[in-house]
Parts: structure tokens; C-alpha cells; sequence
């Protein structure tokens, strides 16, 4: 199935080399796009199966400027492509629920079977995003550091603390509604007697709270 492709990026010389591939792979690069804000005037007038986007584009950020795209399109698939590949981007892309991440230290072809994924449903078996929402949606067992102890969802809210989510993206992940995420952020943060999330945050980073990995191989 030939698909139709928009990417967007600020960089004139990774464009050029996505319309190469994907026309190689015998897809249609539909739409090049260097700004967030020509988005959503493109996608009402040019149909799009995948839009492939770096995560940051002239100062924006996708989780923020992109938000929309999953509600208004959601015929569309979303595949962060990126330099930066850090836990927390990850994290962030699966609560947005993006189809996938791949890293642009890969080969390219793994951004091309992620796009080719789309059609059938599944993502790829070493899909990041995959592995990030097995991640973030297990009851992990919690760290014996933590006292008096969480129950198991708030054990999940601590875990979504320390990659930095916001409540919205932390309610997405779990599917909860905000009110509910708000109490859970803080009934932890009593708990663990913090005045702040970044206090919590750090606090598990160096406490052994299980974070997600992005080692996987190029």
C-alpha cells in the first residue's frame, strides 16, 4: 500500500533525504513543512496517512503544538523522528499516543517499516512507543525505600513523575481523568513528603524507581 507522507523538520537537508527514501520505498512525500504553525491549514486541504515530525521545530515543541493532531486527525498516524531520543520525549510520544519514535541515529529503513507498520495496525515489534506503554501501564513493584507505602497506581504516578509528564500527558497514559491524576500527584507527593514534583522526581531517579530504557539496537 503506497502511503501518503507529510514531514515536518527545519532542517532542509533531512527533508531532502526523507523525500529520497520514502519516494524510494514507493510512498508520496505529500507535504514538507519547516513550521508547526502551516500544519493544520495543510491537513484540512491534502489527505495524509503518516505525518513524520521532529520533535523540536524552530523553538516548538510537538507534544505541545501537536496535541490536536490525535483528536481532529485521527486517521493519522504520528512518528516522531528525531536526534533527541531521551526517556522522558519517549514517555511524552506515548501518552500523546504517537504510532512511533524512531531515532534518527538509526537506519533510516526503520523509519520507513514504522510508516509501513501503519496499515496493518501493529506496530513494529521494537517499536519505542510499544515498549514505552508496556512500561508505563505495569505495576511495577515498588522500591522498598518508600515509606509509608504507595498503593500500586500511585506507584504509576511516581513512575510518570520522575520522566517529567505533565498531569494531561500522566491522565493520556493511564487513562484516568485529570481530577483523578491531580489526586494521585498529591497523595504522593504527602506521602513522600515533597513540596514539588521535580523534588519527587529526582528523588526516584536516585532511589531505584524504575525508569523506561531506550536501548535498542540500531
Amino acid at each position: 500500500m503506497s502511503l501518503r507522507v507529510c514531514c515536518i523538520d527545519d532542517s532542509p537537508l533531512c527533508l531532502h533525504g526523507l523525500r529520497q527514501c520514502i519516494s524510494a520505498a514507493g510512498h508520496t512525500m505529500v507535504g514538507e513543512l519547516n513550521r508547526f504553525s502551516q500544519l493544520n491549514e495543510f491537513l484540512s486541504r491534502v489527505p495524509c496517512d503518516v505525518l513524520v515530525s521532529e520533535v523540536h521545530v524552530r523553538g516548538l515543541d510537538v507534544f505541545y503544538t501537536c496535541q490536536w493532531i490525535v483528536d481532529k486527525y485521527p486517521g493519522i498516524r504520528l512518528i516522531i523522528y528525531s536526534y533527541d531520543d531521551n526517556p522522558t520525549h519517549i514517555a511524552r510520544a506515548s501518552a500523546l499516543n504517537a504510532w512511533d519514535y524512531v531515532p534518527k541515529r538509526f537506519a533510516v529503513q526503520r523509519l520507513i517499516q514504522a510508516c509501513e507498520s501503519v496499515p496493518t495496525g501493529q506496530r513494529c515489534s521494537d517499536s519505542l512507543i510499544g515498549s514505552a506503554k508496556q512500561f508505563l501501564q505495569h505495576h511495577h513493584k515498588p522500591v522498598e525505600k518508600i515509606l509509608p507505602p504507595l498503593t500500586k497506581r500511585e506507584y504509576q504516578i511516581l513512575i510518570h513523575l520522575s520522566l517529567g509528564l505533565s498531569n494531561r500527558e500522566i491522565g493520556k497514559s493511564l487513562s484516568i481523568g485529570m481530577e483523578t491524576v491531580k489526586e494521585h500527584v498529591q497523595n504522593v507527593l504527602r506521602k513522600l513528603q515533597f513540596n514539588d514534583r521535580t523534588a519527587a522526581a529526582i528523588w526516584s531517579l536516585k532511589n531505584g524507581v524504575p525508569t523506561l530504557s531506550c536501548d535498542t539496537h540500531a
